[in-house]
């Protein structure tokens, strides 16, 4: 019988305990203080890279070169080799904005001095060449973005035009 009690009594006197715990550890975790959330976590902060398009015009017609002599992207080689292409593209719709034009992609990542020679079998070369300049932002979860400031082709007559970020030559050939 005293057995029984004794049982009865270390039941009854740890009977509130595991609640105890539970309301403890509940507390506990919703006291924990954070830090402060960090606003450029998650932010995709890069924007479009920046596009230039080469229209190759012959000096005696006026004509694109490109769409008048057929030629595909397999006569064209681009050194360096800009961003994820070899080759470049050569736009073929009527009406689009870079109608004729050669279109590729180029470095705006990094400062500094920087030259792509394009060459086309049986149309001729042009030596495009630019600036990347750091420009200071307020933007505190981008400091800096580069700026393509001086684009320009080296060895030919040339007319430039900028859209956003995009750049487009008209050279003569």
């Amino acid at each position: 019988m005293e057995k029984k009690q004794l049982t009865h009594s270390l039941t009854r006197r740890f009977y509130y305990l595991p609640l105890i715990f539970l309301f403890i550890a509940s507390l506990g975790s919703g006291c924990k203080k954070s830090s402060q959330p960090d606003p450029c976590d998650g932010v995709l902060n890069e924007g479009m890279p920046t596009q230039v398009g080469l229209i190759f015009l012959d000096g005696q017609t006026g004509e694109n070169i490109l769409l008048t002599k057929s030629i595909d992207t397999a006569a064209i080689t681009i050194t360096p080799g800009p961003i994820d292409l070899k080759r470049g593209v050569i736009v073929k719709q009527p009406g689009a904005p870079m109608y004729g034009a050669l279109v590729f992609a180029i470095a705006d990542t990094k400062e500094g001095v920087f030259k792509y020679k394009i060459d086309i079998i049986n149309a001729g070369s042009a030596t495009l060449s630019y600036t990347g300049r750091e420009e200071k932002t307020t933007d505190k979860c981008k400091a800096y973005y580069i700026s393509i400031t001086d684009p320009k082709i080296e060895d030919h007559p040339f007319t430039v035009s900028r859209t956003g970020s995009r750049i487009v030559f008209k050279i003569t050939l």
